[in-house]
């Protein structure tokens, strides 16, 4: 069974983490809005204060949120839309490595069987020659949560490639 969604947030640099909510914030006003209305009940405050807590602390709070296994749909659509936004040259090399056909934005309509594992490592070796290993770890884990994907070769290739390991930080001290 492919990794879900949630359990990337944990895992992701901070600073990432904050990039990709604020990118989503910019680029889809309707999904952060219903980002706010979904966190604001779970952080214990309305809305209206929600709003007015400094990005970069609300957004780490959001990350712990996105991390329990209830968040699995808001936390696929925050990194898909994020990954549609502003990782559309990755997404397209993903894709053609594949000879899966796919609109300028790097997304397709119609996906085919799974490709045999060579085919995959190939296309996975193509990414992480010309993209950041976190980014390209957290496409992945994403492209393999498409209903129509879920690839039981890929989710091997993502649990067994050293260089596509997202480790959650160590606390201090522990």
């Amino acid at each position: 069974m492919p990794t879900p969604t949630h359990a990337i947030w944990p895992a992701l640099p901070p600073q990432l983490a904050n990039d990709i909510l604020l990118a989503v914030q910019k680029t889809n006003k309707k999904l952060y809005k219903t980002a706010l209305e979904v966190m604001a009940p779970r952080m214990g405050i309305r809305v209206p204060i929600l709003i007015e807590m400094p990005k970069a602390q609300r957004h780490a709070t959001w990350i712990q949120i996105l991390s329990r296994p209830e968040m699995e749909v808001l936390s696929f659509n925050l990194l898909s839309t994020w990954l549609v936004e502003t990782q559309t040259p990755m997404l397209c090399a993903w894709l053609d490595a594949l000879g899966i056909e796919h609109a300028a934005n790097g997304c397709a309509d119609n996906f085919p069987p799974e490709p045999s594992a060579a085919v995959l490592k190939k296309g996975v070796d193509t990414l992480l020659k010309q993209f950041d290993p976190v980014v390209v770890s957290v496409y992945l884990r994403s492209f393999n949560q498409i209903d129509e994907t879920q690839w039981p070769a890929l989710d091997e290739i993502l649990k067994s490639d050293e260089r596509l390991q997202l480790k959650v930080p160590a606390l201090a001290g522990a």
